[in-house]
């Protein structure tokens, strides 16, 4: 009974998993699209006035995030907003891409998949300790979590589909 609740757990988080790779593919293809048509100023001043209302209402450094945000939009290089550019939109593309394939329930495509995962997270930790960058740093955490629950899943179908021959 106990196997069969985890069995249904896992496949309820991998089907919740795959709509928010694809939910966030979709942003993030956007955001690197709108990244791109925005001048520097335009993105540091947007930056800026979506944390200036924390940081007043937190006048004493307490709001980590809005100074962070803050901070970072100050000291964005042109490389850095190209990465960013690219990034975003490989990255969602990648998503979005990894989604659909999941969604259609090939079973022997999910060793590939967890495999372009792991090339992902290696690259993200890799520029994490580069930047120390949080957000990249959450973003490597919940690709790990999906790419572990992608080969939960990969190994009860393939298990499943076994036991029918």
């Amino acid at each position: 009974m106990k196997n069969i609740f985890t069995k249904r757990v896992i496949g309820k988080i991998f089907e919740i998993g795959i709509l928010i790779k694809f939910l966030f593919g979709i942003f993030e293809v956007l955001g690197g699209i709108l990244f791109s048509f925005s001048r520097d100023i335009i993105t540091n001043n947007f930056i800026i006035f979506l944390s200036q209302q924390e940081v007043a209402e937190n006048s004493n450094d307490k709001d980590i995030v809005a100074n962070y945000l803050i901070k970072t939009a100050n000291n964005l290089s042109q490389d850095s907003r190209i990465f960013a550019i690219a990034y975003l939109f490989f990255h969602g593309a990648v998503n979005i891409f990894l989604a659909i394939s999941l969604a259609k329930g090939k079973v022997r495509t999910y060793p590939a998949i967890v495999g372009l995962l792991g090339i992902f997270i290696i690259y993200q930790v890799y520029k994490y300790f580069l930047t120390y960058s949080i957000p990249l740093l959450s973003l490597a955490c919940f690709d790990i979590f999906f790419a572990a629950i992608v080969w939960l899943e990969y190994k009860r179908k393939k298990k499943k589909h076994e036991d029918i021959f």
